[in-house]
């Protein structure tokens, strides 16, 4: 199926936060796109879902949230987190405690869920197609770009943003590369209404971010929705076996017993931390229908420095174009900086050119020279990020970290 008219046609694969940022931009501007997103729409409940929460920086998110037109009711939304910031070892001594940066260094927590409501308020419901996968894009002989959704239908656009994650199809079109294990896997758990249910781990935690650290492992917390608690627990590992059973899933009281008990997991660590991973895997069972839980998930990474030459009607942001872990929390911001830049090259070319093919054209300079900036600043973001997960997953994490922030509010001040 064709979509071609006078205008250029242009698509997002991709309705994560960078997507949905670039749709938001482009209909500000009174540009047309369609949006694939394989995912179901989301309703209003999923806003009372913890999700991971999303530290947004001045100069790349939250100035992306701003040219959105969005600022005030952003605000809105950034309580459930604080910006306190606890680092303690295992043993559960506190190394480092603070409430944030100052006012100009604020860096708001606002939570995916939330974050991709308020982005989907903003793009007209007829612009985006859920439920649509991606099987794969190619080039067509008269240089369009051909997605193919299988049962859903193939596609054809002349320009195809690739926002769609860390295995993307579009990137398939400009490089071969691919990620790769990044040596750390996790377990995602939730404490619901932990500030009322259960104090005193509430206190331990902290009302924002909690990094507890040690022997290359580490339990890592945010606050969210519903006074939850969302708990992350990490172990560097040299391959990608899950590091607490063999078997694809573990019944809930397998997997505590493994956590809590063996020497070479957190058995050795103290009895606060392992309360709050065992009430954390006890509370996940008692969720409804609930009889087991998945096997750790591991992290990926697309190559440090990574390029490629700008192609005609292609280009890629966020994860596709830069995966990385999340221990700078650099990956959305990052995602939204690409998408507020590459939304005003769009705007920059589209009165110029005539037709598609001239669209395409004009295109294809301030891609590179849009590449070039993201090719930078994302280099120097993952080079960060790398660094960060070899010291917070290193034997004495914990003042690893606490020595870095002692650096930072040094150079601060």
């Amino acid at each position: 199926m064709s979509t071609s008219d006078s205008r250029p046609s242009i698509a997002i694969v991709g309705g994560g936060p960078s997507g949905l940022c670039l749709g938001v931009l482009l209909h500000k501007h009174g540009i047309p796109f369609t949006l694939y997103e394989l995912r179901d729409k989301p309703d209003d409940s999923t806003l009372l879902t913890p999700s991971g929460m999303l530290d947004l920086h001045q100069e790349s998110g939250l100035a992306a949230i701003r040219a959105c037109g969005l600022w005030e009711e952003f605000q809105k939304h950034i309580t459930d987190c604080s910006e306190e910031l606890v680092i303690m070892n295992k043993d559960g001594r506190v190394t480092h405690r603070d409430n944030g940066g100052p006012g100009h260094e604020s860096r708001p927590e606002i939570a995916r869920n939330t974050l991709t409501h308020l982005l989907l308020a903003s793009i007209p419901a007829e612009r985006i197609r859920w439920e649509y996968k991606l099987l794969s894009a190619s080039r067509t002989s008269t240089n369009r770009i051909s997605l193919d959704f299988g049962s859903k239908g193939i596609f054809e656009h002349d320009f195809v943003v690739g926002a769609d994650g860390a295995w993307s199809k579009i990137r398939n079109l400009i490089t071969t590369v691919q990620p790769y294990y990044g040596g750390i896997q996790y377990l995602t758990l939730d404490i619901l209404n932990a500030t009322t249910r259960y104090p005193a781990l509430s206190t331990l935690v902290g009302t924002g971010s909690c990094f507890i650290l040690g022997s290359k492992k580490g339990v890592i917390s945010h606050r969210g929705v519903q006074n939850s608690i969302r708990l992350y627990v990490g172990v560097s590992t040299e391959d990608e076996t899950p590091f607490c059973a063999p078997s694809a899933v573990l019944e809930a009281g397998s997997l505590k017993k493994a956590l809590i008990d063996s020497s070479d997991l957190f058995g050795a660590w103290s009895e606060q931390v392992k309360d709050l991973i065992s009430t954390a895997a006890d509370e996940a069972l008692a969720t409804p229908n609930a009889t087991q839980l998945s096997e750790p998930k591991p992290l990926y990474m697309l190559p440090i420095g990574h390029t490629w030459e700008a192609q005609p009607g292609i280009a890629i942001i966020g994860d596709a174009a830069h995966l990385m872990m999340p221990w700078a929390g650099e990956g959305v911001n990052l995602a939204l900086w690409d998408s507020l830049d590459l939304a005003n090259t769009i705007i920059q070319s589209w009165g110029k050119a005539e037709n598609a093919a001239e669209f395409q054209k004009i295109m294809i300079p301030l891609v590179s020279e849009f590449d070039t900036k993201m090719f930078e600043r994302s280099k120097q973001a993952a080079e960060g990020t790398w660094q960060n997960s070899k010291m917070l997953f290193s034997d004495d994490g914990a003042q690893a970290m606490a020595d870095m922030m002692a650096t930072f509010r040094q150079m601060a001040s």
